[in-house]
């Protein structure tokens, strides 16, 4: 009781930030949000993938080139590739560079994996959210892309906690169940229906069509950071949210399904306007 009670608090406060920030701010309002999310959760990643014995300009320099990444696909949306394989391939001429600080070539080949993975994962995925919001009717997609995401979690978590008995990937998350996939997908797909009342210029079906692969690519978006929590050890990504854990912890799904909605969108809105 007193668990639930910590959660719903936490998310109460969350929501009530966002509120604000979306009154205030408006579109800037959930940037600042999306940018503070990434200083933490990079910070979270960076705890979790980077060993004790690893030195600090090895994580200096991991962080630092893993925001520039975010920073610079957000604002050149355009040069998003380039930006990404220059950066990573600057990073990887400098962990080879500095070879000496490795015990041997397959501790220095992880680490070079461990790190590419966190540029795409919280360099390039959350510029994908700023790209959303870049839009025509932006804040309505990003909006979409929350609820839809959120649905689904909640969806997925009632539908397997009463009717769930076939698990779907117990070597990575021993809870979730095939029953719950699909509920969380179905309630995904209902909140669609719901958001195709503000989005009246978007086909109905369309945005249907476009909540189903947005739900599975989330679900999986969960399964990928359970991954990295079961290797490094850890329960959580993070504290800052009690009750919820950290902040990939609430958002690693909407990492996954932004580029789903972002494509979705651009493709509906051309052919649309």
């Amino acid at each position: 009781m007193k668990s639930l009670l910590t959660r719903a608090v936490s998310a109460i406060i969350a929501v009530i930030t966002i509120f604000f920030l979306y009154y205030f701010l408006e579109k800037n309002g959930f940037k600042i949000l999306i940018t503070f999310g990434v200083l933490v959760g990079s910070y979270e990643l960076m705890q979790m993938l980077m060993k004790d014995s690893d030195s600090r300009s090895n994580k200096f320099a991991f962080y630092g080139l893993l925001i520039s990444i975010y920073g610079l696909c957000s604002y050149f949306p355009g040069s998003s590739s380039i930006i990404f394989a220059f950066v990573s391939i600057v990073y990887l001429l400098f962990s080879i560079l500095i070879l000496h600080k490795f015990e041997s070539l397959d501790e220095l080949h992880t680490f070079q994996s461990k790190s590419i993975m966190g540029f795409f994962y919280m360099g390039l995925l959350p510029s994908f959210m700023i790209q959303i919001l870049d839009l025509p009717h932006g804040m309505i997609w990003f909006i979409a892309l929350l609820a839809i995401v959120f649905a689904g979690d909640i969806g997925a978590y009632l539908v397997g906690m009463n009717f769930g008995k076939n698990k779907i990937m117990p070597l990575v998350s021993p809870k979730k169940t095939v029953e719950g996939s699909i509920g969380g997908i179905l309630f995904s797909v209902v909140t669609a229906v719901v958001l195709s009342f503000f989005l009246e210029h978007i086909n109905p079906i369309a945005l249907v069509l476009l909540a189903i692969p947005t739900s599975v690519v989330a679900q999986f978006g969960d399964f990928f950071e359970s991954v990295i929590k079961r290797v490094a050890e850890v329960k959580d990504s993070g504290k800052i949210m009690p009750g919820h854990g950290g902040v990939l912890d609430r958002v690693d799904g909407v990492l996954f399904a932004a580029p789903v909605i972002l494509f979705g969108a651009s493709v509906l809105e051309k052919v649309l306007t």
